[in-house]
C-alpha cells in the first residue's frame, strides 16, 4: 500500500521507508507555500529515496526534487507544474492524470510508469547530464529521458521538448504531440494509434514497427525519419515533410499472410528477442515482392526465391541469405552488414550504395569487445550486377564472382 495516500498528514511507518515521513511533512509546508499561506516553505530535496510515495493530488508545483528516487509511487493527479525533476527515477510509478506543465524532466527515468491522461505541455524531456563520482573522480554522463514501455495514452505532450528521448514500445494511443520537438526520438514498436503529431518536429525519428493507425502527422517534419516496417497508408501525412525518410516507395500492399509475420519480427527485434517471433522465410517463393525499407535484421531467408524482389533501403543486418536466389533484385541503399550470403545468386542485381560491412560485437553487458562479424560473400555470384558506390570492407569473398559487374566507386 502506498504511504500517505489519503492525506499528507497520514503517518508513514518508518519501517517501510523512513524518508517518507520527512518528505510528507515538507510537502505539507510546500502546499502552504504554493497557496501563499503563512509558514509555508518551498520543497527542496535532492537525491532522496522516497520510493513507495503516495499522495492523491499532491501539490508539488515548483518543487525541487533533483535526482530523487520515486519508484513504485502512487501519485495520481499530482500537480508538478514547473517542478525541477531533473534525473528523477519515476520507474513503475502511477502518474495518471498528473500535471507536469513546463516541468524539467531532463534525464528522468519513467520506464514502465503510467502517465495516462497526464499533462506535459511545454515540459523539458531532453537528455540530462548527470554527474557521478567514481573512485573520487567526477564523471559526467549524458542520460536520455527514458519513456520506454510507458503507458501514456491520451497524455498531452503538446509543445514539449522530447529530443533524443526514448519512447520505445510505449503505449501512446490518442496522445497529443502537436508542435512537440521530437528530434531523434526512438518510437520503435510504440502504439501510436490515434496520436496527434500535427506540426511536430520529428527529424531523424525512429518509428520502426510502430502502430500508427489513425495517427495524424499533418504538417510534421519527418526529414530523415526511419519508417521501416511502417504502413504509411494507415495515417494522415498531409503536408508532412518526408525528405530523406527511409520508407516504402511503392504503394502496393504486402501479401496478407506476410504482414503479421513482419509485425511479429519487428516486436522480436524491439524486445531483443523476449517477445514476437523471428522471421523465417527460408525456401519461400518471394518473387518480385516489394520489401523496400523493411527491417529484416537477422531474418532467416536461406534458400528463398527473391528474384526481382525490391529490397532497396532494407536493413538486412545479420540476415541469413545463404543460397538465396536474388537474380535481378533491387538492393540499392540496403544494409547487409554481417549478413550471410554464402552461395547466393545476385546475378544482374542492382546494389548501388549497398553495404556489406562488419558488425561490431558486444559482450553481455552491451560493451563493444573490439571484435567484428564480417559479411559472408563466399561463392556469391555478382556477375553483371550494378555495384556502384557499394562498400564491402573486410567481407569474406573467397570464390566470389563479379564478371561484367559495374564496380565504379566501390571497394571490392
Amino acid at each position: 500500500m502506498a504511504i500517505g495516500q489519503e492525506s499528507l498528514g497520514e503517518a508513514a511507518p518508518q519501517s517501510l521507508n523512513p524518508n517518507l515521513r520527512v518528505f510528507l511533512k515538507a510537502a505539507a509546508l510546500h502546499a502552504r507555500f504554493t497557496s501563499n499561506l503563512p509558514n509555508g516553505q518551498r520543497l527542496i530535496m535532492r537525491t532522496l529515496d522516497i520510493s513507495g510515495l503516495g499522495g492523491l493530488n499532491l501539490d508539488l508545483r515548483g518543487a525541487v526534487l533533483t535526482g530523487c528516487t520515486i519508484t513504485d509511487a502512487m501519485l495520481r493527479g499530482a500537480r508538478c507544474d514547473a517542478a525541477d525533476l531533473f534525473g528523477v527515477d519515476f520507474s513503475n510509478a502511477d502518474l495518471c492524470g498528473a500535471s507536469f506543465m513546463r516541468a524539467d524532466l531532463r534525464g528522468a527515468n519513467l520506464a514502465h510508469a503510467k502517465l495516462n491522461d497526464a499533462v506535459l505541455r511545454d515540459a523539458d524531456l531532453r537528455p540530462g547530464q548527470v554527474v557521478k563520482w567514481t573512485n573520487g573522480r567526477e564523471e559526467k554522463e549524458e542520460r536520455a529521458t527514458n519513456l520506454s514501455n510507458v503507458s501514456i495514452d491520451r497524455a498531452d505532450f503538446s509543445g514539449a521538448d522530447l529530443s533524443n528521448s526514448t519512447l520505445k514500445l510505449s503505449s501512446a494511443k490518442g496522445a497529443n504531440f502537436a508542435r512537440a520537438n521530437m528530434f531523434a526520438v526512438n518510437l520503435a514498436g510504440a502504439d501510436l494509434t490515434g496520436a496527434d503529431f500535427s506540426g511536430a518536429r520529428l527529424r531523424e525519428v525512429t518509428l520502426i514497427g510502430a502502430q500508427i493507425n489513425g495517427a495524424k502527422f499533418v504538417g510534421a517534419d519527418l526529414t530523415g525519419a526511419n519508417l521501416r516496417n511502417v504502413d504509411l497508408a494507415r495515417a494522415d501525412f498531409a503536408g508532412a515533410d518526408l525528405s530523406g525518410a527511409i520508407r516504402r516507395r511503392n504503394s502496393a500492399d504486402l501479401p496478407d499472410w506476410l504482414v503479421p509475420l513482419i509485425d511479429e519480427h519487428s516486436l522480436w527485434i524491439n524486445t531483443n528477442g523476449s517477445g514476437g517471433t523471428r522471421l523465417d522465410l527460408g525456401g519461400r517463393s518471394l518473387i518480385g515482392l516489394d520489401l523496400s525499407a523493411s527491417d529484416l535484421r537477422a531474418a532467416m531467408l536461406r534458400g528463398a526465391d527473391l528474384r526481382n524482389a525490391v529490397l532497396s533501403e532494407a536493413d538486412l543486418t545479420l540476415a541469413d541469405l545463404s543460397d538465396a536466389d536474388l537474380t535481378g533484385a533491387y538492393l540499392d541503399g540496403s544494409v547487409l552488414d554481417g549478413a550471410n550470403l554464402a552461395g547466393a545468386v545476385l546475378l544482374r542485381c542492382k546494389a548501388r550504395g549497398a553495404r556489406f560491412l562488419s558488425v561490431p560485437l558486444r559482450d553481455p553487458a552491451g560493451k563493444y569487445t573490439g571484435r567484428t562479424w564480417p559479411a559472408n560473400l563466399s561463392r556469391v555470384n555478382l556477375n553483371e550486377s550494378d555495384l556502384r558506390g557499394s562498400r564491402f570492407g573486410d567481407a569474406r569473398r573467397d570464390g566470389l564472382q563479379a564478371v561484367g559487374a559495374n564496380t565504379a566507386g566501390c571497394d571490392i
